[in-house]
């Protein structure tokens, strides 16, 4: 696999990808709308709002990554940004899919990044990829639903599909971790609302060696990138305390949580116990199955 091709490569996932697996590959392409110079490759122009592209950048690529779309958690939910949000994932892969007919590239994969949310908050209950998903009243579950209905129209068009519901990526470079750990600043830890939700979480080395996994074997289909023991929000505050040294956990209480965060509060107050079987089963091994040797490392990397 010698020509990767990355669109939204410039976030937590895309860099940290680069940075741990670039040398699996002879050559990396990154889509920015800044096109410029790049450590770990060459850039070419593309902007999905408008359907825009550099035809250049897909001239005989062997996989794809797709991991474009405004963050999720980048900026308060107003009704403008939900739609932001929504749109940028669906424009994303429109104008993927416009260049791989138009100048007729046949990557031997097509890796797309979805998320856990997909399953909504389904309480103590297991779900796997063969689940159904949750309520379209969570805004999470209803831009995932879209999100991937958008992407499997690659696979109809002929192009293996890898589908990633990525849950709760733990890295010390970004993403929901550095935040949770603030208040260990003042040696306290906190859970959400009564903490009895899920947290579907994965060490951003398991998640990164998945996708390669995925790539290096071509491995087409649904897949769960989680660990293989979620833990409930109360026990991650508390493994967290002792992985960093808080003296205190203590809950934050969900009707502040909506009142400080509004809609975005189903980020956390919501969750799902998300099963890793299917990865395993095919032959992927976890280094970090369980929740304290995964926060000891990245204690180690601050």
């Amino acid at each position: 696999m010698s020509i990767l091709l990355l669109a939204g490569g410039t976030g937590l996932i895309g860099t940290r990808f680069l940075q741990s697996h670039s040398s699996r590959f002879d050559e990396i392409r990154i889509l920015s709308r800044n096109p410029g110079p790049h450590p770990m490759g060459k850039t070419y122009g593309w902007d999905p709002e408008y359907g825009r592209y550099d035809p250049e950048a897909f001239q005989g690529v062997d996989a794809v990554i797709n991991l474009a779309g405004a963050g999720v958690a980048d900026r308060p939910w107003t009704k403008a940004y939900r739609g932001k949000i929504l749109q940028s994932r669906l424009d994303s892969i429109a104008t993927l899919r416009d260049a791989l007919q138009t100048t007729g590239a046949r990557p031997s994969i097509i890796l797309s990044i979805s998320g856990t949310g997909f399953y909504g908050d389904r309480g103590n209950e297991w779900v796997d990829e063969s689940s159904d998903p949750g309520s379209t009243e969570s805004f999470l579950t209803a831009t995932t639903i879209a999100w991937e209905a958008a992407a499997r129209e690659l696979a109809a068009d002929g192009h293996p599909l890898a589908l990633v519901r990525l849950g709760i990526l733990l890295s010390r470079k970004g993403g929901a971790l550095p935040k949770l750990l603030m208040p260990l600043r003042f040696r306290i830890s906190g859970y959400f609302g009564n903490g009895q939700q899920y947290v579907p979480w994965i060490h951003e080395e398991d998640a990164l060696a998945l996708m390669a996994w995925i790539l290096e074997g071509r491995h087409a289909g649904l897949w769960n990138a989680v660990a293989p023991h979620p833990v409930t929000s109360r026990e991650m505050g508390f493994a967290l305390a002792r992985a960093a040294g808080g003296l205190v956990t203590l809950p934050v209480p969900a009707w502040g949580l909506k009142i400080f965060l509004g809609a975005m509060s189903e980020t956390v107050l919501t969750g799902a116990r998300v099963r890793a079987n299917k990865v395993m089963e095919a032959g992927f091994a976890f280094r970090y199955p369980y929740l304290a040797p995964a926060l000891e490392d990245l204690m180690k990397t601050a």
